[in-house]
């Protein structure tokens, strides 16, 4: 009776035993799983990263469209949107004089603001125009609205940024009295100040001051009802980059999914029912003037 007692207990021990060990492996098993699953996961990122190569661009600072310190900055996010799917863009918003240096000495591989208003170069691939700018005449005064020619700016002294006199198209412009200023602020603020008539400039920045100035009552400047320069903007990548072709036309082809998409109107926020992108704590001094 003793010695059946004992095999039975042998054999519950060992199906025991068995069933320990069965846990324990089955464990392993799932740990090994969840090893594979991690490694295939990193595999995954690893590989969207290397799929997504960084690329540093330049551009010059242009309130609203390429700042920095978080302000709106809607040309870098349409140009980071068109290139996301196989780049990350890094891009510098800077001055013309520094955005020069780092462009001739390979420390960007491409600016993102080639204006139509310069002459192309050999040694630059450029993409399709992704951006146009409408220059209007504006003024304090109604008779704004009825310029549609520059020559009806004759011998007038018109405020406008740098950005665009100091181009091929414009520097030579001797009909026009142009009164260059390093940014829109100091632009507008000569026509706040009485030292222009008129000013040329974005259309674009025009409705936004004009948000700023309809928030604090102020009587909104007139516009040109027509454009009397057009500029076309484009991407342009140093031909000596070894991917500057394919980051031209992934970008061309990013562009169009962004206009399928509708999401290339949501970044440049052309619906103005909105507040203005000016700070208005930067406008504060001069809106008190107006």
């Amino acid at each position: 009776m003793s010695n059946k007692l004992s095999v039975r207990t042998n054999r519950l021990t060992s199906i025991r035993s068995i069933i320990i060990c069965s846990g324990q492996m089955s464990q392993k098993i799932k740990m090994i799983r969840k090893s594979a699953l991690l490694l295939m996961s990193i595999g995954l990122l690893a590989s969207v990263n290397i799929q997504a190569k960084t690329v540093d661009l330049v551009g010059n600072k242009a309130a609203t469209y390429i700042d920095e310190h978080e302000l709106p900055a809607r040309q870098l996010d349409l140009v980071r949107a068109a290139l996301s799917e196989d780049w990350l863009a890094n891009i510098t918003a800077t001055t013309q004089a520094w955005s020069g240096s780092g462009l001739r000495s390979g420390k960007f591989a491409g600016y993102i603001d080639h204006y139509s208003l310069n002459d192309t170069k050999d040694d630059y691939i450029y993409s399709e125009p992704y951006m146009q700018i409408n220059l209007h005449a504006v003024s304090r005064y109604q008779r704004a609205e009825d310029v549609v020619r520059l020559e009806q700016l004759y011998k007038e002294r018109v405020g406008i940024e740098n950005r665009f006199a100091n181009t091929d198209q414009l520097r030579g412009e001797r009909d026009v009295l142009w009164a260059r200023t390093p940014s829109f602020f100091d632009n507008i603020e000569q026509l706040a100040e009485d030292r222009v008539d008129f000013l040329l400039i974005d259309k674009a920045m025009a409705d936004e001051m004009n948000l700023l100035l309809k928030s604090v009552g102020e009587t909104p400047i007139y516009v040109s009802k027509v454009p009397l320069i057009q500029v076309n903007i484009s991407l342009a990548m140093n031909r000596n980059y070894k991917d500057a072709k394919a980051i031209i036309t992934d970008f061309d082809k990013g562009i169009e999914r962004l206009k399928a998409s509708g999401k290339y109107l949501e970044l440049l926020k052309q619906d103005l029912a909105r507040e203005s992108l000016l700070d208005a704590r930067i406008y504060a001094d001069m809106l008190v003037r107006w």
